[in-house]
């Protein structure tokens, strides 16, 4: 079973995704509604501010958003301390330097598109030992 944990970087954006997750018809947990969630959730929605680290401990893949658009892409440190496998799209020019050095040491995995992050996504919840040493890789990085 998957449980896909979205954390939108700008509180203003906390409703907006509810609301694409609820009308995508996606069964869903808000952190901000507190409480447990139940084994039909679907989709978790980190509404909340300085909890992205504990989003990241509790994945087993990552994938570090504004990078498939022409945003520069976010932080990528913050998953691969964990020993997280991070995947990335092509836009990650806000830590370009980083976020090379994390794909050439085998910490990261750059995606162009949807399709090679679900592709990506997919083989690696599959594929404990790659995820592993995609973890370890970025951890000592």
């Amino acid at each position: 079973e998957v449980l896909l944990i979205l954390v939108p970087r700008h509180p203003e954006r906390f409703d907006k995704v509810a609301q694409l997750v609820k009308k995508r018809g996606f069964r869903f947990h808000r952190r901000s509604d507190m409480g447990a969630i139940d084994t039909a959730c679907q989709i978790y929605i980190g509404d909340s501010m300085g909890e992205l680290i504990l989003f990241y401990a509790a994945a087993d893949v990552a994938f570090v958003g504004g990078s498939l658009i022409p945003v520069g892409g976010h932080n990528v440190l913050e998953p691969a301390s964990l020993g997280i496998p991070v995947l990335i799209g092509p836009h990650r020019f806000n830590f370009a330097q980083i976020t090379s050095e994390l794909i050439r040491c085998g910490g990261a995995k750059e995606v162009a598109d949807n399709t090679m992050l679900t592709t990506a996504w997919q083989s690696l919840l599959l594929d404990v030992s790659r995820r592993d040493e995609m973890g370890q890789a970025g951890k000592l990085m």
